[in-house]
């Protein structure tokens, strides 16, 4: 098979890869450049893409090929010494927040400004709309990219005296918009082993391994299988170490779909392509839990031994009487609400690398909390934290799951097994099945006002799924009852919230901690009141408001508060939007 000629960023290379190889693939790990990134592998989020001959295309979708003799341009050729006008823009509009989108959304607006070089906000949408944003809401990418014929450099520190409320440059901004910026699955040493897993397809289930040691010696390409017998510390991890319960590696039995029972380490290229259908491990399916209402019930079965009625944990606020202020209520709104599991979906699947110094494991890898990352990995791994380096790449997106492990404590594994530097990359699959969603949560409350519509009392009960292991489900359940009530005068209130354990994946952080959940029972409950009190809804909202030198409902005083002049913002907009 001879090389492949390509023309990249106006330089001609010659490559080595299959044919069929993607060209995601052959930009990053063939070329080197990463500035290429890769989300999902399926031309969903857009992360990947690039030019060929002007045009805009999904790299992770197209064989190599395919583009053959044909100019394909990169974000790392958009400028070499000096930022292009597009560039700069990014730059000076603060356009790139997690920047793990922002090459895909650059090369999108590259081909629409060859085109046209004053696009109107329709067509600019229209131009990005192929490429996913999770951070920023699009609003400051679209003005850069229509901004971009500006030939004015990126915003200049303020001088003393004036810097608040004045824009700046982001100080790791100018990497993300040039391709440089390193996420979990741009570094790794040179002749790294590769780390997949092996998952659970059932969401309980028990397991035995075959000849393993047969299975790694006929397989090309892998050095070592790993199971939880090469754990040599605590196999037990979690962000509240009183709650600690997940293992890094499953033994016995796995609590959720898509749960690590085993890891197969060997060469990139050819770990990489290996079917694992053939791994030597038997299933017995388990009868599962995955509803919150069946966890519940009096002879359903645990998922953890020593957790009964599959509680985890909960919490309660109580002030004043809110049994008498709801009999006194002039109104009465009775809500029940039921939500789902919520995806983070965030751009950057989970991944990292990681290496030995010495005596000292390094990992790097995209988290959200770097500190709690080595912590519980040296306890899994039976080090020293002093023998622990966690360094955090760019992150691309979190918002919240990324606080938990992931990669961490596997690619720990992997080195000291092997003694030689690894990395891994979850496909887009296994971040969803493996990582924390939003809570599911059954809510329902009773709130009450008197006749001019101000509330007397409020009573709440939830519970909330937090799956397979504990990860954040006692500070749900902890923050649900203390800010139910939202940023409302409550005099009387008493909320209960437990997170109970199922066999779903477990449930995590998600921006918010359980309260947006809360948040709707609230609201809904709020537009139904005010409707019986024949009170616009935004006029209710404000006449019960949190002020300066209130309570709330767990007795603290404020002071600062600021939703009442939120509130009050958007009063003629709504006036006029409800004539």
């Amino acid at each position: 098979m001879s090389d492949l000629q390509l023309k990249v960023n106006g330089r001609d290379v010659s490559i080595a890869s299959h044919p069929s190889r993607r060209l995601s693939d052959v930009l990053r790990e063939e070329l080197n450049l990463r500035g290429t990134k890769v989300g999902c592998d399926a031309g969903d989020c857009g992360a990947c893409s690039v030019l060929v001959d002007g045009k805009v295309i999904c790299a992770c979708l197209t064989p190599v090929i395919q583009v053959s003799g044909q100019a394909i341009e990169t974000v790392e050729g958009l400028a070499t010494d000096t930022l292009s006008a597009l560039q700069n823009s990014f730059l000076r509009h603060g356009a790139a927040q997690c920047g793990i989108c922002t090459p895909g959304m650059l090369m999108a607006a590259v081909s629409l400004l060859n085109r046209n070089k004053t696009p109107t906000k329709i067509q600019v949408e229209d131009a990005l709309g192929g490429v996913l944003c999770r951070c920023t809401g699009y609003k400051k990418i679209v003005a850069a990219v229509m901004d971009a014929d500006n030939s004015a450099p990126s915003t200049p520190l303020p001088e003393a005296g004036n810097a608040v409320g004045a824009p700046i440059e982001r100080l790791d901004g100018r990497q993300k918009i040039d391709g440089s910026e390193n996420f979990g699955a741009d570094f790794w040493p040179k002749d790294a082993y590769l780390v997949r897993v092996i998952r659970s397809p059932f969401a309980h289930a028990g397991f035995e391994f075959g000849n393993l040691e047969d299975w790694k010696n006929t397989t090309s390409g892998v050095e070592a299988v790993i199971t939880v017998d090469d754990i040599k510390g605590e196999n037990s991890f979690g962000v509240i170490p009183a709650f600690a319960d997940q293992p890094a590696l499953a033994q016995n039995a796995a609590r959720f779909r898509g749960e690590a029972v085993a890891l197969v380490v060997g060469d990139a290229d050819k770990v990489s392509q290996l079917n694992l259908d053939d791994f030597p491990v038997e299933w017995n399916e388990i009868q599962n839990t995955m509803e919150t209402g069946s966890a519940l019930k009096k002879n359903a079965q645990r998922v953890h031994p020593s957790r009964p009625g599959n509680v985890l944990t909960g919490g309660k606020v109580v002030c004043g009487d809110v049994q008498n202020a709801l009999a006194q209520a002039a109104h009465v709104a009775d809500i029940a609400v039921e939500t789902g599991f919520v995806e983070h979906a965030y751009i950057e699947p989970e991944a990292g690398c990681a290496w030995l110094e010495g005596d000292v494991l390094v990992i790097l890898a995209c988290t959200q909390a770097p500190m709690m990352d080595r912590d519980d990995t040296a306890k899994v791994l039976g080090l020293e934290v002093d023998k622990v380096r966690i360094i955090p790449s760019a992150t691309g997106g979190g918002f919240g799951s990324k606080l938990d492990l992931s990669v961490q404590p596997l690619l720990g594994l992997a080195v000291l097994k092997t003694g030689k530097p690894c990395r891994m990359v979850y496909s887009r699959s296994e971040s969803m099945a493996s990582t924390t969603k939003r809570h599911p949560a059954i809510m329902s409350a009773r709130i009450g006002t008197d006749s001019e519509g101000h509330i007397v009392g409020m009573e709440f009960t939830g519970d909330f799924n937090t799956g397979a292991y504990a990860s954040w489900g006692p500070t749900v359940s902890g923050r649900v009852p203390v800010h139910a009530s939202g940023p409302y005068r409550t005099p009387n209130y008493h909320a209960n919230a437990r997170a109970i354990h199922t066999n779903a994946p477990p449930s995590g952080a998600f921006r918010g901690f359980g309260v947006p959940q809360a948040a709707i029972v609230q609201e809904m409950a709020y537009d139904e009141l005010a409707q019986k009190a024949g009170i616009d809804r935004l006029e209710f909202r404000r006449i019960n408001a949190l002020v300066d030198g209130d309570k709330t409902v767990c007795g603290q005083q404020l002071y600062g508060v600021g939703i009442l002049e939120c509130l009050d913002g958007l009063t003629e907009d709504w006036h006029v939007a409800n004539e």
